[in-house]
């Protein structure tokens, strides 16, 4: 069995998931909390730099924060520093969107997003829609070996409703759950 730990991210995140990763822990999950912590990829390229062997998730990513492009970049760049060892977990902003004063984004923009960011992550063209225009946008020169796109990132997804699960099993996806069960008790 393998267990994960998830943590508000701090500057400082990379000495949990140091210990995390001595203890045997699988994967640290770092929170995308604007406002709230410190930005989610600042921790997770700490800890890439610090550890070895654990993996390194976004616990969750909100697609409205970044737009897929920078997305896209910033999990290829981490996947550089810590090869085969990134997750790109991503959820509907419930909580990180609240700091703002927003709600959720809907299910269908959200699989939207991790569509594209999906597509680049691997390499490959996207339509891209932005400011009312419509781009076909790729990495450029991912063969220099400034980021990589060569190995996977495994896609979890943060859904608690019927139809953000049914998503999750769609898209093959992992499922990302903090302190509640499939009931929606809490542990």
């Amino acid at each position: 069995m393998e267990y994960s730990v998830a943590f508000a991210t701090e500057v400082d995140s990379w000495k949990w998931a140091k210990r995390a990763e001595e203890l045997g822990f699988s994967t640290a999950w770092f929170y995308d909390t604007q406002l709230l912590n410190p930005d989610v990829f600042i921790g997770m390229a700490l800890a890439a730099h610090e550890t070895s062997r654990i993996r390194l998730g976004t616990g969750v990513l909100v697609p409205s924060n970044r737009i897929e492009p920078v997305t896209a970049n910033a999990f290829a760049s981490l996947n550089r520093l810590a090869p085969g060892r990134i997750d790109f977990g991503v959820g509907t902003g419930f909580t990180a969107r609240r700091t703002m004063g927003l709600g959720a984004i809907p299910l269908k923009q959200t699989r939207t997003y991790i569509e594209r960011v999906q597509k680049l992550m691997k390499g490959e063209t996207v339509e891209w829609d932005f400011e009312g225009q419509k781009k076909k946008i790729p990495f450029l020169n991912p063969e220099v070996g400034l980021i990589n796109v060569e190995d996977e990132i495994p896609l979890w997804i943060s859904a608690f409703g019927p139809k953000g699960q049914a998503m999750t099993a769609e898209l093959a996806a992992g499922w990302l759950n903090f302190g509640a069960t499939g009931t929606g008790e809490a542990l």
